[in-house]
């Protein structure tokens, strides 16, 4: 592997190994003060795995809000803000399915076979506690923390149903996602004030403290704040095009002063002032066509959902709000080594912005364009004439489905570029496309750090 290699594989890593640190510590620290002869036992087995799930899973708990904020920094650690947004899943999923956990093992703990008052006192784990407001401070205390959990526990368990069962139009998941942050508070008063080796350990009690408030800063950062936090680049829209296969192509010049971004980004865009025409107000993330320096910003937007078919309705005069720009997939992280851009449908967009930016010192690209039908390829002019003429490393192939025996293959781009070994590889396009590309490269032994794709969609 170069230094080249290397820096690209921490890149995509860094933020991971982090995760992993991070979930250790506290691993860590309830190992010191829990001996591994306290799991020998019914009730100390499952006791013990039940408060460990519960650090773990609460400190990604935290971690999933942190990677939600779209700050900067991520994308440094994760290797850009798609890769960032697929470890928010992860961590998310893995976080939930630990809390759960945690619960349920404290109360298979007092379970005991044929007695049916264990499985009684099982339940009641489960279930409010009444709240004795007679009795002392301390017990009062751990009866709210105990509650609060109990509610954290039943919200987790209903968003988790909606994320995994329940296909909701993306402005309603994200509607409900914004509990997270509600039930990340319940339980973060659970966790701090029950009777626990937290509250009794004073650094894992701060390790703890620290991420509920960066947990809780994050989201009021992005979810009740993000207006007045966020930064925003007001836009107007200028004119729009409409292409055959539902894509409009919308460009857009700055109220203000323009974004800065490399060719390849992308940007999230919400259209204010608009939902008389009806846009819904929301914000999407769309791959920016244009290339950087150019007086107007371009940005082409294929019809998959309920949002993108509403854009046809977009009049010029529009005001759009941008933030951003986001993204690591462009050719100018890669060096002088030759590359191949893969491109499927709406998935041509960055490489539009990427063949605007080629200059003579560009490393030599060949690019593949593959569309169902020969009207739904869009900027041809610039793509099959004008790069070409001018940039001699410059490579054009467009591939027309319904003109040709099947689909785009990896042994047909490998027989037209002459071989495929040591080149950058990049792909983007339906989700389907480039995960069968990926493995057909595999397979011919291209090192999976050769092949760069962005997987990210929102319709």
């Amino acid at each position: 592997m170069t230094e080249t290699d290397y820096k690209h594989w921490l890149e995509r890593n860094g933020g991971w190994l982090l995760v992993g640190l991070f979930c250790l510590i506290p691993l860590v620290l309830y190992g010191q003060m829990h001996p591994i002869s306290e799991y020998g036992s019914w009730n100390g087995f499952f006791a013990n795995f039940g408060k460990i799930t519960g650090l773990i899973g609460f400190v990604l708990y935290a971690i999933n809000l942190l990677l939600s904020t779209r700050l900067r920094f991520l994308e440094e650690l994760f290797g850009g803000l798609n890769r960032v947004y697929i470890a928010h899943h992860i961590t998310g999923g893995i976080a939930l399915a630990l809390l759960l956990f945690h619960p349920l093992f404290l109360a298979i703990r007092y379970i005991e076979i044929h007695a049916l008052e264990s499985l009684q006192e099982a339940a009641k784990q489960l279930l409010p506690r009444g709240m004795n407001f007679s009795g002392d401070f301390p017990t009062l205390l751990d009866d709210v923390s105990f509650n609060a959990g109990i509610i954290a526990f039943i919200g987790m368990v209903a968003l988790l149903f909606l994320t995994f069962f329940v296909k909701l139009p993306y402005r309603i998941w994200l509607f409900s996602h914004r509990f997270l942050g509600l039930a990340f508070m319940f339980a973060g008063i659970h966790t701090l004030y029950i009777s626990s080796d937290v509250k009794r350990t004073p650094v894992l009690f701060w390790y703890i403290f620290i991420w509920i408030t960066i947990g809780i800063v994050s989201f009021v950062y992005r979810s009740l704040l993000s207006n007045i936090f966020v930064r925003r680049a007001p836009y107007t829209v200028d004119r729009l095009q409409v292409f055959a296969g539902n894509t409009v192509a919308v460009e857009m010049t700055p109220i203000d002063k323009p974004i800065n971004f490399k060719p390849g980004q992308f940007v999230f865009i919400r259209f204010i002032w608009s939902t008389k025409d009806g846009i819904i107000k929301e914000a999407h993330p769309f791959s920016i066509a244009s290339a950087p320096g150019e007086d107007s910003l371009r940005l082409y937007m294929k019809a998959l959902g309920d949002y993108t078919k509403s854009l046809k309705n977009l009049k010029p005069g529009t005001v759009a709000e941008i933030e951003g720009a986001f993204g690591k997939f462009s050719y100018t992280h890669y060096g002088d080594a030759p590359q191949v851009w893969i491109a499927g449908g709406i998935g041509v967009t960055p490489f539009l912005s990427m063949a605007r930016s080629l200059n003579p010192s560009s490393p030599p690209v060949d690019m593949f364009y593959s569309v169902l039908k020969r009207d739904e390829l869009v900027d041809q002019k610039a793509l099959a004439e004008f790069l070409p003429s001018h940039y001699s490393q410059f490579r054009y192939f467009p591939y027309v489905g319904e003109e040709q025996p099947g689909f785009l293959n990896a042994q047909y781009i490998n027989e037209k570029v002459g071989s495929l070994q040591g080149k950058e590889i990049f792909i983007c396009g339906p989700p389907p496309m480039m995960k069968s590309l990926r493995a057909q490269l595999r397979a011919m032994g291209i090192p999976n750090r050769k092949i760069h794709s962005e997987e990210f969609s929102m319709s």
